[in-house]
């Protein structure tokens, strides 16, 4: 009904009168009548990759900052590092011993999070829930969780015996790891004081759960047997844990507790965020199908998605070309899960050899997480990417290709609405100075910046900046706009968007403008800078107080009318050549018009968050930005210009979504316009 109303509000627009009575009015009242709508994040936003506690070196820190280069390098934004094996840490915690594996006194953990940052990745900690122990010996240190009593954190049989986790022969069979019994309060006590130690002590963006379900066989005489389960069971159901008649109620009460743990952590996690400020994402790998990880791993994603239990679901659909066949129906069971929860699904590259499918068959699999609205993407693990295995870099190389194509090249063509401060092509305007002049540049040999015909985005001149880095380590650049001196730059509104072109083929580069806003510096989040060799944009929302951190004396908020840009900064390792290019800002939003279509925000996507640049600049002659039909206003035409183009299938008219009472609202303004529209064709009969 909807649909059919804006097209006929369209077409009554031919009318000059009416259209000057919508540009007054509509803001305030049609406007009002179109519902909102919550946009999926983007696929390309989540590329996550697995970093096993064996993919690193026990000794070396450099191991682990290389990975993070690495990963930076091939277009990676997250990374899961694995700090918790069997209850031991690969990191200062004050509840785990360290792992018997590690030597030295360094910090795995605080070493990751560190390097990912410096390389513009998210760090999510990736801890092994259940597991306890397996080996060929018992633990060392007589702290470990396994020697835990009062009670036992153990699981013990129908007999009386306890896992042994040096013996896959007898219990546990399979070479499993000996696990926690998931029942025990004092279990899920422990587990939250080790998040809780994890979140609260390092900046990461994330805490990653494993094994986070039943590990091992669920018959009857293997479920958790000690007195204490028996008796929380009695207290819940009324029923006797010990009767082999009432397993597959007790198999169901274990499964709530597994669900209970998860849902303390989540609660322990924004307990932290609240104590912090910092936004921190719990995360959990699970089975690839919600069905069969619930019936055989007793692991109810299901519910913990449909209760925002976790803030990202990686289910494993690791499967080969023989299996392959069951990739979409697992992968549809859990997006069509009724949930807030982003779902990136890991695919087990590692098995993707040449005789079960290879590169292609990565590839395909990615191209359908990716066409049946997938958020994201996880690969397990990094040794398949950057290892030894024979196909890492033809599949790195590949998932770079496909993730490229995902990506529309950078606009050229600049808003109407933007302003160049510095373009290079008459001379270096305000980055006259070398980059060293800046007391604060450090970790270089030599750093110069001087106007160059080699590269330039627009016109014929770019600045190219020659980087010597002082071998391995990491260095700074702060490449002053007027000297640093507020007086020697242009104030620009703090409404709208900075930004600024940059070219290199320099891997784990990262890039942040500052402002003086005045008297504190504020920066911008750091942007990872491709290495593709190609001219691409860096932009901030200068009002978006999640794209600002402070720097010297800043809150992190830009809270004058004006401000002026101190510098820009470089971060990064080893040696760089960098082409700048086309300094700007546009106080009504993007520097480039839309590539597409209805993309009206110039982010390469045509979704809601152009519906809202669409309603913010509605009924607007001056800023066009949603001007999708070039007649030099923003009107409802330019509304069916973005519906028609709307990728993500959750339009503002989707029929099925909206109520109906809009659509009678929306009817009833129809009906009102053309009344004006017909008034307005006899006033002129009249005036003729």
């Amino acid at each position: 009904m909807i649909e059919k109303v804006v097209d006929q509000l369209v077409r009554v627009l031919s009318s000059d009168r009416v259209r000057g009575i919508l540009q007054q009015s509509m803001p305030l009242g049609f406007l009002l009548l179109l519902p909102a709508f919550n946009a999926r994040a983007e696929f390309s936003d989540f590329r996550g990759l697995w970093v096993s506690r064996y993919e690193y070196s026990m000794s070396d820190p450099s191991s682990v900052e290389q990975i993070m280069a690495n990963a930076a390098s091939a277009g990676f934004t997250d990374v899961m590092f694995q700090v918790r094996g069997q209850s031991d840490a690969y990191y200062n915690s004050s509840f785990e011993p360290r792992s018997e594996r590690l030597t030295g006194r360094w910090d795995p953990l605080d070493t990751a999070v560190t390097a990912a940052h410096s390389n513009g990745l998210k760090l999510h900690a990736w801890v092994n829930t259940m597991p306890l122990w397996r080996g060929s010996s018992l633990p060392d240190s007589s702290n470990h969780p396994y020697y835990n009593t009062d009670p036992s954190f153990r699981r013990q049989d129908i007999d009386g015996n306890y896992e042994s986790p040096t013996d896959g022969t007898a219990y546990p069979t399979n070479g499993e790891y000996a696990s926690v019994n998931p029942i025990l309060p004092e279990v899920h006590d422990h587990i939250n004081n080790v998040i809780t130690d994890i979140a609260s002590n390092y900046e990461v963006d994330g805490v990653h759960l494993d094994y986070i379900r039943w590990i091992g066989s669920q018959t009857f005489d293997t479920l958790p047997h000690d007195a204490e389960s028996h008796q929380l069971f009695l207290d819940s159901s009324g029923l006797d844990a010990g009767n082999s008649r009432n397993s597959s109620t007790y198999r169901n009460f274990i499964k709530d507790r597994i669900t209970d743990l998860v849902g303390s952590l989540k609660t322990s996690i924004d307990s932290v965020e609240t104590n912090t400020g910092r936004s921190i994402d719990l995360s959990a790998a699970v089975w690839r199908d919600p069905d069969v990880a619930e019936s055989d791993r007793l692991q109810d994603y299901r519910t913990w998605m449909e209760n925002e239990l976790l803030d990202i679901v990686m289910p494993m659909i690791y499967l080969t070309e023989s299996n392959d066949h069951l990739f979409l129906p697992n992968l549809l069971n859990t997006l069509d899960i009724n949930s807030n929860t982003r779902v990136a699904p890991g695919l087990g590259v590692y098995l993707h050899d040449d005789s079960s499918g290879g590169v292609p068959l990565t590839i395909s699999q990615l191209q359908r997480l990716y066409d049946n609205g997938a958020d994201g993407a996880s690969m397990f693990s990094y040794s398949s990417l950057f290892g030894s295995d024979p196909l890492a870099s033809e599949r790195r190389t590949a998932i770079s290709v496909f993730y490229d194509s995902l990506i529309p090249e950078s606009p050229t063509s600049l808003s109407p609405n933007t302003t160049i401060l510095v373009d290079f092509e008459l001379d270096e305007g305000t980055f006259d100075a070398s980059p060293t002049l800046s007391g604060s540049t450090t970790g270089v040999n030599s750093a110069t910046a001087d106007r160059t015909d080699a590269e330039a985005h627009l016109g014929q001149y770019s600045q190219q900046l020659v980087i010597d880095g002082a071998g391995s380590q990491n260095w700074f650049v702060r490449h002053l706009s007027g000297v640093g001196s507020p007086a020697a730059n242009t104030p620009i509104p703090t409404e709208g968007f900075f930004g600024f072109w940059l070219k290199t083929d320099a891997p784990g580069l990262t890039v942040a403008p500052v402002f003086d806003d005045p008297g504190t510096g504020e920066r911008g989040v750091e942007q990872a800078i491709l290495s593709d060799g190609e001219w691409h944009l860096y932009e901030w929302d200068l009002s978006d107080e999640e794209q600002w951190t402070g720097w010297v004396g800043g809150d992190g908020t830009i809270d004058g009318t004006t401000a002026t840009l101190d510098s820009i900064q470089f971060f990064g390792t080893g040696d760089a050549v960098i082409y700048l290019d086309t300094i700007a800002f546009n106080p009504f939003g993007s520097l480039v018009i839309p590539a597409i279509e209805g993309d009206y925000n110039g982010d390469g996507l045509v979704n809601l968050a152009d519906y809202d640049v669409w309603k913010e600049s509605f009924g607007s002659a001056t800023d066009l930005r949603a001007d999708g039909n070039g007649d030099s206003v923003v009107n409802l035409a330019d509304y069916v210009v973005w519906r028609d183009r709307a990728d993500d299938g959750t339009t503002a008219i989707a029929g099925a979504n909206v109520p109906e009472p809009q659509s009678l609202a929306l009817a009833t303004l129809l009906i009102t316009l053309v009344a004006i529209a017909r008034q307005s064709h006899s006033d002129h009969s009249v005036t003729k």
